[in-house]
């Protein structure tokens, strides 16, 4: 597994864990107004490599094609996934095995090798939050299988999409168009390890052993919006997460999730992010544009994030709209829009 794909599992792993509401929920908003010379769209993503996402993301296409600049989160470049390699260890004084009792990790361990394989013996000296994203990003993988050989009956396919976000700015350059981040690392990283490590070691164990109970089947009920049709019932957490995004009920993906979390860890991986993403949207929004991008028409930015950035009084959507924006929701049923 490269790095870059390590640093698109942790952002999976915010997406799946911190989301919030946003207005008629829906996924693409168009900004203009406030000075600003040509239109921008900031667009909620689900950090999850799957068909259907993918395929889903294509509505987005002619805005985003037509687009200057492509933000994401982070600018997902090899050099971006070197510099996060040091925010992703461990201290030598806090390693797993020294945060768990030596029950605790001799416990675990069985469960790591299993998922991680040949990289389990290194985990002791990764910070647990980052050895979470990486089982997320396992399971997703293997719940992905799952379903193609259920779907259609036949073996498993090895094929593998890569996260909607990388997507997106693989589909950016290809096409040479500028693309930024909306984050340094640093900034998101320090974001990530805000939680204490003791904390991060007991949430890895109690999700160890949470997922090392015989599964009993559950199931989540998504009503059916009118661009795309998805399933009622799925034991599977990721299928459940999928479904959610694809109906854009975002709503209903945040009371099922955000009732876990603390205040502060709310403020630190979702809020603070949030301000500082805005700010670095308006520097492209209100810089100069030169003769040439004037003439194009182009769309200055088309910013993509985790869907979960998007919403709440303290949301980027609200944000932007505090700062003096029009946004305007983009239905891709054509639909009238509504401007807010």
């Amino acid at each position: 597994m490269s790095n870059t794909s390590y640093l698109v599992s942790i952002l999976f792993l915010l997406m799946f864990f911190f989301t919030s509401t946003f207005a008629k929920a829906q996924l693409l908003w168009e900004i203009s107004g406030n000075n600003s010379k040509q239109k921008s769209y900031l667009f909620g993503t689900v950090h999850v490599g799957d068909e259907r996402i993918i395929d889903y993301a294509s509505n987005v296409y002619p805005y985003m094609d037509n687009s200057l600049t492509v933000a994401g989160e982070l600018d997902l470049n090899f050099m971006t996934s070197i510099l996060a390699i040091g925010y992703v260890m461990s201290p030598q004084d806090s390693t797993l095995s020294k945060l768990l009792t030596k029950e605790e990790y001799q416990e675990i361990k069985p469960y790591l090798s299993k998922k991680i394989g040949e990289l389990a013996p290194f985990l002791d000296m990764i910070r647990p939050v980052f050895i979470m994203a990486m089982l997320q990003e396992k399971e997703q993988e293997e719940y992905a299988k799952i379903e193609k050989k259920t779907e259609k009956n036949q073996s498993a396919t090895t094929e593998k999409f890569p996260a909607l976000d990388m997507y997106l700015q693989n589909r950016a350059r290809k096409n040479e168009q500028t693309v930024i981040g909306l984050e340094t690392v640093k900034e998101q990283m320090s974001a990530l390890n805000s939680t204490p490590i003791n904390e991060q070691a007991r949430e890895l164990y109690n999700y160890i052993i949470e997922k090392s109970k015989p599964k009993i089947q559950d199931s989540v009920k998504v009503e059916q919006n009118d661009t795309t049709l998805v399933k009622t019932e799925n034991s599977n957490p990721m299928e459940k997460l999928i479904s959610l995004y694809l109906s854009e009920n975002i709503e209903l993906l945040h009371d099922q999730i955000s009732s876990e979390f603390e205040k502060e860890t709310y403020q630190a991986l979702i809020v603070r992010r949030n301000i500082q993403m805005v700010k670095r949207m308006e520097e492209q929004m209100q810089k100069e544009l030169t003769k040439e991008n004037r003439k194009s028409k182009k769309n200055i930015i088309f910013a993509a994030v985790g869907a979960g950035h998007l919403g709440g009084k303290e949301g980027m959507v609200n944000l932007l709209k505090q700062a003096g924006y029009t946004l305007t929701p983009i239905f891709f049923n054509k639909k009238e829009e509504i401007k807010e």
